[in-house]
């Protein structure tokens, strides 16, 4: 088996690159005997073209040497070449500061000392002829697109800093996954696998110098999921205002360690898109907010508790229970009926002092007839269901109101 070096001069990623290629059927093979591909040539998925240095300008085919674990390499990087059988296989090769672009010194400088563009046509096609007749992949000479923009090579984006045994994937721009047992250990010693997603990272970091190795940061990086254990401890730190109430014994960040879950991201959606959305919460469960909370649901909401359930507004604001034409209940809603009945119905408070103030006016004005003709005009006691009027707004709340 041959390995070396390569630089990639053109990646395959559409369809429309399958379709172009001018390849044998005889060559293209179809694993399990199944044809039923979207292009003849699916098998080019990943698969590069490579020059192995400047004495011409494309070599030959490379297919992933992975296909189900790779990273799709970009013009101009350096590659690793197996040559097995005839055919040729490209793994990834980094060994340069940059995690988002992997170019070998030595063959990005040989590229530029001997340029392939000086190579006449006859020699090309040759070169052509001689890997069809030695049964490699069917060559068609590229011409490289001089106007093509190359890739951009973010210099603010850095290695991340690793602890012993750690396997880590590094994306292009600062997305990474770190599989740990030492990182963020409390004692840096105690086994604690855990699993460290980021994505972006922290713009704290874009100005150190390039070779810097940086860490992640739940709290500044753009999106973090940690799945930890043990002893790892969590720097997590708050960003909300709201004073806790009704959930005051919510952890510290000195408790947070153990077997947990943290996601923390500028905007987090879970949906459930077609059947339960469940959270269980062995002790205490809190959602805490300093905007607005809200549920919406097309049918019943139901709230239970084996205990009190208790609703707080503070200072001045208000508790609206509407059901718009519906009714509401406050205790139970079973037994309704009129009096003696275990439900009854409520009172409005501004009709029942209307009402009695009607039926005082007619006690004071009531007259009685006697042998001698009618009485005078209200009770001897007037005086007391005046002043017994005059109370009966204290009967009305001044916080609590009640529609009909």
């Amino acid at each position: 088996m041959e390995a070396f070096l390569a630089t990639v001069k053109k990646v395959y990623l559409t369809e429309n690159d399958f379709r172009e290629l001018d390849t044998n059927n005889d060559f293209v093979k179809y694993y399990n005997n199944n044809k039923n591909f979207f292009g003849k040539d699916a098998r080019f998925l990943g698969a590069i073209e490579f020059a192995r240095d400047s004495s011409y300008k494309i070599e030959n085919y490379a297919f992933p040497f992975d296909k189900n674990n790779m990273t799709f390499p970009i013009v101009g990087e350096t590659v690793f070449i197996l040559v097995n059988n005839r055919e040729y296989f490209w793994m990834p090769f980094a060994n340069v500061q940059y995690p988002n672009y992997r170019e070998d010194y030595k063959i990005s400088e040989a590229s530029k000392e001997k340029e392939v563009e000086n190579l006449d046509n006859t020699s090309k096609n040759q070169q052509y002829k001689e890997n069809k007749s030695t049964g490699t992949p069917n060559n068609k000479p590229t011409q490289t697109d001089s106007k093509k923009k190359s890739y951009e090579i973010k210099e603010k984006i850095k290695f991340l800093k690793p602890k012993e045994g750690d396997t880590i994937v590094s994306g292009r721009v600062g997305n990474t996954i770190r599989f740990s047992e030492f990182f963020l250990s409390a004692d840096e010693k105690t086994s604690s696998p855990s699993i460290f997603v980021r994505n972006k990272q922290n713009p704290e970091f874009d100005n150190k110098k390039i070779g810097e190795l940086v860490e992640e940061d739940i709290n500044k990086d753009g999106s973090s999921v940690y799945i930890t254990s043990g002893k790892v401890k969590i720097p997590f730190k708050e960003t909300i205002k709201k004073q806790k109430v009704g959930f005051k014994n919510y952890p510290n960040s000195k408790d947070l360690d153990g077997d947990q879950v943290f996601i923390n991201s500028d905007r987090v959606l879970l949906s459930s898109k077609a059947y339960e959305f469940i959270i269980y919460g062995k002790t205490n469960t809190g959602i805490i907010t300093d905007g607005n909370f809200s549920v919406d649901a097309e049918k019943e909401v139901y709230v239970h508790s084996n205990n009190k359930i208790t609703i707080h507004s503070a200072g001045n604001n208000q508790i609206f229970l509407n059901s718009e034409n519906g009714k509401i209940y406050l205790g139970k809603n079973k037994g309704e009926g009129n009096d003696g009945a275990d439900v009854q119905k409520m009172v409005l408070g501004g009709e029942l002092v209307a009402i009695m103030k009607e039926l005082i006016d007619a006690i004071n004005q009531q007259q009685y007839l006697t042998p001698s003709g009618p009485s005078a005009t209200g009770p001897v006691n007037r005086a007391t269901f005046t002043s017994i009027k005059n109370k009966l707004n204290k009967l009305l709340s001044s916080t609590n109101f009640l529609s009909k």
